[in-house]
Parts: structure tokens; C-alpha cells; sequence
């Protein structure tokens, strides 16, 4: 489940934008599939506000002004220290993602730390795939053993894509 608080936070860090705007830029940039509707929106910019996280300034529209929300340093600092927290070896693939949009902006040390917990994880899955593959493999049906080889293949290609953000 991703981290609505990080996903707001993150593209008002992006970008600053009024409520209507910043779902349009979720959805455009961090992912076509999530959509994050007004009833979990707008309580959350409020909440966002009321903590000091983020500012919002109305700006004159055509017929209606609009609130367009700013990230305060509080705000930053927040969102750097949710993108530094330590990750589960099972988040979601969709999460650590929208993390990993913010590792520039945080120590490579950190980042580090939010990745190799993940990128161990993923070589014990690899060799556990491996040795299953090994043991049933000449059992499996041709489809069976397409799809494992599938799974092996997503493996290693989600270890090479680790290694290169631990070496950024």
C-alpha cells in the first residue's frame, strides 16, 4: 500500500500546486494506475497544513481562486526522513519506487540503508528460485517453467537495478 503522506508531500516538493493540479501530476507522473481521490486528498493537504508541512496560498483563478500548496522546511525535512526510514524486504514494489524518486535528496549513506535490506532480501530469493528451479524444474510443464524463468528473470533484474542506485 503506498504512502499517500509521502506521495502528496513528495510532488508538493516537486512541484507546488493547488489541490486539482496535484492529483493531475500524480497521476502523470508517479503512476497512470493510482488514483488518489478527493476524500483522501483534501483531509490529508488539511492535515498536511495544520502540522506545518506544507503552506497554502490562494492565488486568483478564472471564476475561482484556487489554494496552491508549498512544502515548508518542517515539510521537507519530513519527507527526507520518510524517504531514510529503513524498508521492509516485502514492501511493495510501488512504494519503494515513489521512495526511490527522492534518494537524490538524501545522504547516500541513508540511502543505503533503505536499500540493502531489499537488495539482500532479493539475492536469497534468487538463490531460493534458483535451487527450486534446480529441483523441479525437469518436472514443471513448459509453461511452469516459463513463468519461474520469468520470476528469475524480474529477480535479477530488480538486484541489478539496486545495485545501480546503491552505487549513485
Amino acid at each position: 500500500m503506498a504512502n499517500n503522506d509521502l506521495i502528496i508531500l513528495g510532488m508538493i516538493f516537486l512541484l507546488p500546486s493547488h489541490g486539482y493540479q496535484l492529483k493531475k501530476n500524480i497521476r502523470e507522473t508517479v503512476n497512470p494506475y493510482f488514483k488518489i481521490n478527493n476524500n483522501v486528498l483534501y483531509p490529508a493537504l488539511a492535515k498536511m497544513e495544520k502540522k506545518g508541512l506544507i503552506e497554502g496560498k490562494e492565488m486568483p483563478g478564472k471564476g475561482i481562486n484556487k489554494k496552491v500548496y508549498h512544502i515548508t522546511p518542517k515539510g521537507r525535512k519530513h519527507l527526507l526522513e520518510i524517504v531514510a526510514q529503513p524498508i521492509e524486504p516485502d514492501i511493495d514494489n510501488f512504494e519503494f519506487m515513489v521512495k526511490a524518486v527522492f534518494f537524490d535528496y538524501i545522504s547516500k549513506e541513508k540511502r543505503l540503508g533503505v536499500i540493502k535490506p531489499l537488495y539482500e532480501s532479493k539475492k536469497q530469493e534468487l538463490q531460493d528460485t534458483l535451487e527450486k528451479k534446480q529441483k523441479y524444474g525437469e518436472n514443471l510443464s513448459p509453461i511452469a517453467l516459463a513463468v519461474l524463468e520469468q520470476g528469475i528473470s524480474e529477480i535479477k533484474n530488480s538486484i541489478g537495478f539496486l545495485e545501480n542506485l546503491m552505487e549513485l
